[in-house]
């Protein structure tokens, strides 16, 4: 008799109840149901009402009605199918599924900052109704899915995207397939327009763009018709009127997108402007993972110095690189990456579902992680109310000379005022990012670069520090004779004359305390750049009137001697 009800009794808790809506209500309502009960996380869920989910639940399969509403305001998991022949709001909190099949054939909506999340790498996602994912100016909705999108009838996906004014103007990219422009800006009358400009345009990195008009172009009254399709994984500079959102509207790709890259530095010899960098977006209606993208490109098709993703925030663009990778890139976000390669050299940059991440804020942002054996000290400058800071960081991978992902060059297009240089194996590429090994924190001198105006006050200090606090921080001023305690204060002076580039300023970390006049650093760097027939010699503003100079072969022959007159 106890084995016939033991087997009775594990029979009996194998069974899958399903429960049905009775009623308006919350979930978490026992009137709500059929059964007079909560649903459990093994039962099948068919809502027939219109019904809320305050607090965070799980359930098998769930099945929306035709007519019926479900309002996703607690987090929702389901792991088996998912059909909804009704209305699905992901609306106050996010939804993640990890069955293999998912059916709307109703309307189902994503609200800004919330995530709809289907985790099977085997999951079909079929659409015959309409999918609409909405975001603002500071959060973005996010569909993520590494499986198979099927489109039926007239199913379709929306992306409502937040796109700045003409005062700051977006960097875009269609987070749907098959869209094609001229239709986009159709259907949108808040694209902002100017006699026949229209604000959607593209950027091309040529010299002769890049010196001209800084390679922006935007279509015409008499070309959009012909642009054709928004390419996935491309860039484009976008404006509204007021700042609003627009709408995408296409399918949605679940697999690798591919887009070719050229670098164009034909002839010019600055290594951080425009003409290595290429506009590309992220081509998913979810976020991106920048450690994730980085990781892939930096070793071949990232240039060696600007293995970073730059940003645009609407007055700047803001560096991510390994060392400071912020939390995701929102989908249709456009950002530049320095192309690796000589002049014409196309490299194939792939953007990948694995990339993909529900996690994300913003277009851009900034993390802070308090690891072991990590530090940051960002470096600013003010002049005339215009804030910039260089970023340095104190970590495991980080060495003197270049590290790849983690040392992120400035780029021109971005008007940098203050920077560092390599502390090892400088050639005279200036660095927004630099990673410098956290073991030798307390004995190092970084120089900095500085570019400001003449007769203006400028102020130099600390914007942000995590490194340790029996670490002292001081400035040195090589033309003044000054060492500045700036973790104690800000170094504010007038320059008499126009300042540039590096040779000026260092940053010293000791555990020491020091004095004006105790140290008299000095930074002669001479370096060749990839494209120029002259040679440049850094640092001459600290040295005296006159400096000899001789230059010598590969070969150890001496092939110049010369005198400089620094007082020209």
């Amino acid at each position: 008799m106890r084995k016939i009800l033991l087997l009775t009794a594990l029979l009996f808790s194998s069974i899958m109840y399903s429960q049905t809506t009775v009623a308006d209500g919350d979930w978490g309502t026992t009137s709500t149901w059929d059964n007079n009960q909560v649903p459990a996380n093994s039962d099948n869920v068919v809502i027939a009402h219109s019904v809320d989910i305050d607090n965070a639940r799980t359930t098998a399969n769930l099945t929306i009605n035709a007519g019926a509403r479900l309002d996703v305001d607690g987090a929702l998991t389901v792991t088996g199918t998912v059909t909804n022949n009704g209305t699905l709001k992901v609306r106050l909190a996010d939804m993640s599924h990890s069955g293999a099949t998912f059916t709307n054939t109703g309307d189902m909506t994503i609200s800004s900052g919330k995530d709809l999340v289907l985790s099977n790498g085997s999951a079909t996602l079929t659409n015959s109704g309409t999918i609409t994912i909405s975001s603002g100016n500071t959060a973005f909705g996010s569909l993520m899915l590494s499986g198979t999108y099927t489109k039926s009838g007239n199913g379709k996906i929306i992306y409502k995207r937040y796109v700045a004014s003409t005062t700051y103007w977006d960097l875009i990219g269609s987070p749907v397939t098959l869209l094609d422009i001229f239709d986009f800006q159709d259907e949108n009358d808040d694209i902002a327009t100017n006699g026949s400009a229209i604000a959607i345009g593209y950027y091309t990195n040529t010299s002769e763009a890049y010196s001209s008009n800084d390679g922006w172009t935007n279509y015409t009254t008499s070309t959009i018709g012909t642009a054709g399709n928004f390419v996935s994984g491309k860039g484009y500079q976008m404006a509204t009127t007021g700042g609003s959102v627009v709408e995408f509207t296409g399918s949605m790709t679940t697999s690798s997108v591919a887009i070719s890259v050229t670098t164009n530095e034909e002839g010019t010899t600055n290594p951080n402007d425009g003409t290595k960098f290429a506009l590309v977006a992220n081509p998913y209606p979810s976020y991106i993972d920048v450690t994730s993208f980085i990781n892939a490109h930096k070793d071949t098709q990232m240039h060696a110095s600007h293995g970073a993703v730059y940003g645009w925030d609407g007055a700047q663009y803001d560096t991510y690189s390994l060392a400071s990778p912020g939390n995701g890139i929102a989908p249709g976000q456009g950002f530049m990456i320095g192309v690796r390669g000589s002049d014409g050299t196309s490299q194939t940059v792939t953007f990948t579902t694995a990339m993909q991440t529900a996690s994300g804020s913003g277009d851009y942002s900034e993390y802070d992680p308090m690891e072991d054996d990590r530090a940051e000290l960002f470096i600013s400058l003010n002049q005339n109310d215009f804030n910039k800071e260089t970023k340095l960081f104190f970590l495991e991978q980080g060495t003197d000379g270049l590290d790849l992902g983690y040392d992120a060059a400035t780029m021109d297009l971005g008007n940098y005022s203050i920077f560092s240089r390599l502390v090892s194996d400088d050639e005279g590429v200036n660095m927004d990012h630099q990673s410098l090994a956290y073991s030798e924190m307390w004995d190092k001198v970084i120089p900095l670069g500085v570019n400001a105006l003449a007769g203006e006050e400028i102020t130099l200090g600390i914007s942000h520090r995590t490194t340790p606090a029996d670490l002292n921080i001081y400035l040195e001023d090589a033309i003044e004779g000054t060492m500045t305690d700036i973790k104690a204060g800000d170094y504010t002076f007038i320059p008499s004359s126009d300042i540039n580039g590096v040779g000026r300023f260092f940053i010293h970390m000791t555990a020491d305390t020091m004095s004006n006049g105790e140290v008299s650093t000095s930074i002669l760097n001479a370096y060749k750049e990839s494209n120029a027939n002259y040679i440049t010699l850094e640092g001459l503003a600290t040295q005296s009137n006159n400096i000899n100079v001789s230059l010598y072969n590969i070969l150890g022959r001496n092939v110049l001697d010369t005198s400089l007159d620094n007082n020209l």
